[in-house]
């Protein structure tokens, strides 16, 4: 991992509690939770490192936000800082130290806009060859593109 610093492609098909811990370990060296508005920062310069957080937390379950600005030390650019967002709660646990995890409050009966999936538009497109895709899962659910969507499942009959 020195000199390649990035999270290995096992992690992310690993067990929950792993993922989680992974997680954790990244936001209580490398991250930062502001009091009582449930936003968690992490910045790396890495940015393959990066890119992979990003990744994992989403097969958390949560929104991450990322982008990616010049860091400057004493007034000079020293190369590029990655700064991920996201909203987290105290049920998320994305936190082992009990200092950084008592910033983040309880689950509210609202959801922030950062926890919620939305349609933004619908257009018509031409029919074309089409099939669904069924799972072996008790739900049918399976994850979806590089944001990690749950989908549920799609019919194959005509």
């Amino acid at each position: 991992m020195l000199g390649n610093k990035h999270i290995p492609c096992t992690v992310f098909r690993a067990s929950r509690r792993q993922r989680l811990e992974i997680l954790q370990g990244l936001v209580d060296s490398d991250g930062y939770i502001e009091n009582r508005t449930n936003r968690v920062e992490i910045c790396f310069t890495a940015a393959r490192l990066a890119q992979d957080t990003v990744q994992l937390i989403r097969t958390l379950g949560l929104y991450p936000r990322m982008n990616s600005v010049d860091a400057v030390l004493k007034g000079r650019r020293v190369g590029i800082r990655h700064r991920i967002n996201f909203t987290a709660y105290q049920d998320d646990a994305v936190s082992r130290l009990p200092r950084k995890l008592g910033r983040l409050s309880a689950k509210g009966l609202i959801a922030p806009y950062s926890r919620i999936r939305t349609i933004v538009g619908v257009a018509l497109v031409d029919p074309g060859p089409a099939f669904g895709i069924e799972v072996d899962s008790p739900s049918g659910l399976y994850l979806a593109g590089e944001g990690m969507i749950p989908v549920g499942p799609t019919s194959t009959r005509g």
